[in-house]
Parts: C-alpha cells; structure tokens; sequence
C-alpha cells in the first residue's frame, strides 16, 4: 500500500538542478555537500525527526564520529558486515606504514567509522544493569557498498539520525509498532509516496547466513521505501528489532538478571531530502510547509528521565 502523492520530477534533474545552483557538490566520490536553500530543507527535515524522538521520551546523546574496533568486534560486526568497514589510521614517512594497512589481516589502527549510531549506545551501557533506555542520536556513517555511489541516493558517507529503545522484549516491540506508526505519519504528512515492507539487511556476509534467515523468518527488520520516481524507491528508514542479541555480546542485563532486548529506528536523512525534492521539486517556492505544526508534542506515557517506564 503506498501514502501520499506520486513522484513529479526524477532524481538526476533534482540532482543536476542542485548541482547547477551550487548547492550540491562532490568533494570526492560518495561525499556530498550541500549549501543554500537545500540545507534549510535539512534542518527541516531533521526538526521533524528530532520531533519524534522528543514524543517518545527519547534522550539526545552527542557521540564521537568514531569507534573502537574492538567494540566492533564486540558486535560481531566483522563477521556480518566486514565490507562495510571503515578505518581511521595515519600514515607517517615511514615507508613500511601504508603497505602494513593496505595488505596486512586486519586494519592497523583501533578506530573504526561506524556503519550505525546504535553500537554507541551497547558501548556505554556494557557490562550494566539497566531497566531501560530510550537515546536518539544523529551524526555521520560510513557504509563502503560494492554498488556505484549516487549523490543523495548512496554514499559512503551518510546522516543518519537514530532512536534506540533498549530493556525488555515486549517494550521494544511497542516501540517497534509506535515508530512504525509516527513515520508513516510523518511521510504522509509531507505528501511523499510511501509503503512499509518486509526487509533484511542484504549486505550479511557469507559468514553469518543465518542471521539473515532468522531475520526473515521471525520479520525482525521492517523497512519505510519512499518513491523517487522512473519506479524506484529507496529505504529511509528501517526498524529493527535486535532481540536479545546486542544484550548478549554487550553484557546489558535487567533487574531480573536477564539480558537487555534492544531495537533502533533509522533514518537516512540525504534519502528524505531526495524523495521531498522528487516529488515537489528544487524550487524552494513550491515546497510545502515541513516543519512539525505541534513540535511541543509530548508523549501520552511518562518515560521517566532515563527513558524508562
């Protein structure tokens, strides 16, 4: 089932019109920067994410733009994801240097670029006791897909705002379905084309089959396609429910001794930017109102300071 209204304007004029104005650039392959009217949609855009986080009691967290890479390995990332990996290292006028990072087994440094905010808040809450937590965050990811790069579309850098509810199983599939729910809300309200679907993260390596199985199987993953015309769509958002399995390699547990469940919410900002524009148009003029008519909503259920019910 789609919501809203269909596509007017295909995504390589909006990026070409962009680009004419000088508001969209590439510094280099898969990096966009943007200026002028197009980043006023985008603090728009993230005051209505920011919205939804503030509704369901979620607390903003400021995170470092890296991670350690043994917090990585801690997630098991390397074993789901390992070509998503990005590093942060630094070449000296040692000669021996680059050819060290560039053939040896693993990376020659112990920062990583995350591929998802989530993993930020595991690494706090390790090795705790916990009832609950509800964190937003937004900041920058770092995915490196065997598919070309196109501007707004797919990146190796990213924005990516993200709510992550933490505690136990059945709270977690609420916050599931409340998510669901606001951000189909919220792409109706701003007239873009939309439908929900079943997903999985289709990127797992050949190591971890059978975690994409469970996933479709047990429908963990859930993803929001937003149309962006010449009948493609892209995923702006996903929601995930992690079971206990973060709980687990983390060491979060409840009061009750048993480990924490934990889902997250994610949203691709550059992807909304792209299926606003599609369907209104570049011309600032035309667009309509996007900025949350009641941003002082408050949510109907008190999550307590920490989030916790």
């Amino acid at each position: 089932m789609s919501d809203g209204r269909s596509v007017s304007w295909s995504s390589e004029d909006v990026v070409r019109v962009l680009a004419e104005r000088g508001e969209l650039w590439e510094p280099a392959p898969g990096l966009v920067s943007l200026r002028g009217d197009v980043v006023r949609l985008a603090e728009a855009l993230e005051r209505c994410l920011s919205a939804i986080a503030r509704e369901g009691g979620f607390t903003e967290w400021r995170v470092a733009p890296g991670l350690r890479l043994a917090t990585l390995e801690r997630a098991k990332h390397l074993e789901s994801f390992p070509q998503w990996l990005s590093v942060v290292t630094h070449f000296d006028e040692r000669p021996e240097v680059p050819d060290a990072t560039a053939t040896g087994p693993r990376p020659a440094c112990d920062v990583a670029l995350p591929s998802a905010l989530c993993y930020h808040v595991y690494e706090a809450l390790a090795d705790s006791t916990i009832d609950a937590r509800r964190v937003t965050l937004c900041g920058a990811c770092w995915r490196r897909e065997e598919e070309a790069t196109r501007p707004l579309e797919r990146a190796l850098s990213f924005t990516m705002r993200e709510l992550v509810h933490v505690g136990r199983a059945e709270d977690v599939r609420e916050f599931r379905s409340w998510s669901i729910e606001r951000v189909r809300a919220l792409a109706h309200r701003l007239g873009l084309s939309s439908r929900v679907e079943p997903a999985t993260d289709p990127f797992y390596a050949p190591t971890a089959p059978g975690r994409k199985l469970l996933q479709q199987v047990k429908g963990l993953k859930t993803e929001l396609h937003l149309d962006i015309g010449g009948g493609r769509s892209l995923a702006a958002a996903s929601f995930n429910d992690h079971e206990q399995f973060f709980g687990e390699c983390f060491d979060i547990a409840l009061p009750d001794g048993a480990r924490a469940s934990s889902g997250c919410t994610a949203f691709g900002l550059e992807r909304w930017i792209l299926a606003f524009l599609v369907t209104h148009g570049p011309d600032p003029d035309r667009w309509p109102e996007v900025d949350d008519p009641d941003p002082d909503r408050r949510p109907d259920v008190d999550h307590g300071e920490d989030g916790s019910r």
